[in-house]
């Protein structure tokens, strides 16, 4: 599968000091660019309360005790605020999924609640 040519290039490469060196960050973050992000549905723990600009269809999950009922004030429970980060932290998971371990990524199941258990298990590899 390897092609010789290609193996003998990357041994000469190997030999020589590079004339001109990498600077900065030799990577890039899909999520950085604001069309990715954008599309992507995607809103990083940076955005304050990020959780009230993330719309999950279950408007019924504020928490009675602490919201208006002329819902000028509404309070999202907790499991609520999780849910609705998850949804948007899930993006993240997915495009960078080939740098989690296998033995993680094979336990992971996407139900509500994910994070908890991937926090877990990234601890305990």
């Amino acid at each position: 599968m390897n092609d010789p040519d290609t193996i003998e290039l990357l041994i000469e490469a190997k030999q020589k000091i590079p004339k001109k060196t990498i600077v900065g960050t030799p990577w890039y973050q899909v999520t950085s660019n604001l069309a990715y992000s954008d599309a992507f549905c995607y809103l990083g723990p940076f955005v304050q309360e990020r959780e009230k600009l993330i719309e999950d269809g279950l408007a019924d999950r504020i928490d009675p005790d602490k919201s208006d009922p002329n819902k000028n004030l509404v309070v999202l429970t907790e499991g609520c605020i999780r849910e609705r980060l998850e949804q948007s932290d899930l993006v993240l998971i997915l495009l960078n999924l080939a740098y989690i371990p296998d033995a993680v990524a094979k336990n992971l199941h996407f139900e509500c609640g994910w994070s908890i258990n991937f926090k877990a298990l990234m601890l305990d590899y």
